[in-house]
């Protein structure tokens, strides 16, 4: 799998987060926000596009609908935001914390998350193709009646996380935790795991192996 990330010019002006995100915004571009917070809005429909937020935080918003293309998150606190029905296409996660936000009804094309901590998202009917996870905490995320395609994993935790429902390809988990995954084995159909997460899951199914 070939991942296409982020497309950013090497210097972006900077951004106030103050100035761009307010009712009816309709398109953002070509920004760099830094060290900056967002509380409390409820906002739809907004173009977020070659933009670059680097240590900021989202407070009690909701962004719904919003399209964000060429843009990379890097150790931003996104934890709790909602961001329902939103479409990310070459979007990078990096370092950031997304614990408990809300990405239901989203679409994923070639977006990564790395070495970032998401437990208790919720990806309900996503969407995705051409994504990797990398050294991510997903545990207890729930993924239910969505649709995966070119994934790769490496090294992500995803321990109590549901995939019920789910659309799952062939995938190479042996690097990852999958403790507890809510899940069936027919879902599992062509992916590698190794000879104890093999053991785990037939034990987590009511069959003994002795």
């Amino acid at each position: 799998m070939q991942l296409i990330f982020p497309v950013l010019p090497e210097d972006l002006p900077a951004g106030l987060l103050s100035e761009v995100l307010f009712p009816d915004a309709d398109d953002i571009r070509g920004l760099r926000f830094s060290a900056q917070q967002a509380q409390g809005l409820d906002l739809r429909g907004c173009d977020v596009e070659q933009c670059r937020f680097v240590g900021c935080r989202f407070t009690q918003c909701k962004l719904e609908d919003f399209r964000f293309s060429d843009v990379l998150f890097e150790s931003c606190d996104l934890s709790n935001l909602r961001l329902p029905d939103c479409s990310f296409r070459r979007v990078a996660f990096c370092n950031c914390k997304l614990s408990g936000a809300e990405c239901s009804g989203a679409t994923f094309r070639d977006v990564a998350f790395q070495h970032t901590i998401a437990p208790y998202t919720n990806f309900l009917g996503g969407n995705w193709k051409s994504c990797l996870w990398q050294s991510t905490d997903f545990s207890e995320a729930f993924f239910a009646e969505s649709t995966f395609s070119s994934m790769a994993l490496e090294d992500c935790r995803l321990v109590r996380a549901d995939f019920s429902r789910s659309r799952l390809e062939a995938v190479d988990y042996r690097s990852c935790d999958i403790q507890s995954v809510r899940w069936t084995l027919s879902q599992l159909k062509g992916s590698t795991i190794s000879y104890e997460q093999a053991v785990q899951l037939v034990e987590e199914s009511g069959i003994r192996v002795k």
